[in-house]
């Protein structure tokens, strides 16, 4: 990525909706008929959770019936997939029909667009750690090319219920973190006018000295807020923090909680705070690619 001015994506709303797991989903569909007469009976917890935040991003905005509409996601829809999974090789039975059906995460994206009125393009995209950063990079290729106007982007998980499996996937102790779910959206559009703030599009390197130097490059702010994934560790930190020396820390997983989607909630976290200037996110996976996020605030 060039140091030159870069293409930028503005901020016209934001919203989440994350927290501790609740038992009964009823919870969820009634804060989604808050924001929507459509009534989602057989909605599971992963298309509620995603629309709740969706719903709260758009809450007073009037996005064009062409808005894309990108659904990123670490994990998809766990719960149906779970339940299935145990019809077949616990049971030994066929699964229920809407059971297996709801194991296609990408509905979850088409009903977002049902209630919100929205036919225009609708990805659901996945990419191991980095799937918010590379469902930008997407929205920001098509933006660039002209294929879109304005996006609604999200990221949406489920929590992580295992203590065994989290600690053999990140090697970090499961009791440090809260674990919470939801889903977290910004609505981008090229025009600038009316907008909250902007967003640059996502920079991988390949080590945090790669990082540091490119930091070190750009054109930002006098505030700088600095942030990390749940990946970078002590050393990467380290290297990043010299380049920022002056930045105010910004530890958004303690304060909210962690769930895959935490890079989406950590820009929606950023842009819901009084503090102005700019946001610096850093997330790693687990090949050692560090994302760079500039989320720029009005």
């Amino acid at each position: 990525m060039g140091d030159d001015a870069p293409l930028m994506m503005h901020i016209h709303g934001h919203g989440s909706f994350v927290g501790p797991p609740v038992a009964d989903v009823k919870a969820i569909k009634a804060e989604v008929s808050r924001y929507t007469r459509i009534h989602f009976r057989r909605a599971n917890r992963f298309v509620l959770i995603a629309l709740a935040g969706a719903c709260r991003c758009v809450q007073g905005h009037d996005p064009a019936p062409a808005t894309a509409i990108y659904l990123t996601t670490e994990n998809g829809n766990l719960g149906d997939t779970e339940t299935v999974l145990n019809q077949i090789f616990h049971k030994h039975e066929f699964p229920m029909p809407y059971n297996f059906i709801n194991t296609m995460s990408n509905t979850a994206s088409f009903y977002v667009a049902q209630s919100l009125g929205l036919p225009g393009r609708n990805v659901t995209f996945s990419s191991k750690q980095l799937s918010f950063e590379r469902g930008l990079e997407l929205a920001f290729c098509d933006m660039a090319m002209g294929g879109i106007q304005s996006a609604l982007i999200g990221g949406a998980d489920e929590a992580c219920f295992s203590r065994d499996q989290f600690e053999a996937k990140f090697q970090l102790p499961y009791g440090q973190y809260e674990m919470v779910e939801g889903s977290s959206w910004l609505l981008l559009r090229r025009t600038a006018q009316g907008a909250l703030g902007a967003l640059r599009p996502p920079a991988t390197f390949e080590s945090a000295a790669a990082a540091a130097a490119w930091i070190g490059r750009q054109a930002l702010p006098d505030t700088v807020h600095l942030s990390y994934g749940i990946l970078p560790n002590a050393a990467d930190r380290e290297t990043i923090g010299q380049a920022l020396a002056d930045a105010v820390p910004m530890d958004y997983i303690a304060e909210r909680g962690y769930f895959d989607s935490a890079t989406a909630c950590g820009v929606t976290h950023f842009l819901e705070q009084g503090a102005t200037g700019c946001l610096v996110h850093v997330n790693k996976d687990f090949r050692d690619q560090l994302v760079l996020l500039v989320v720029e605030k009005y």
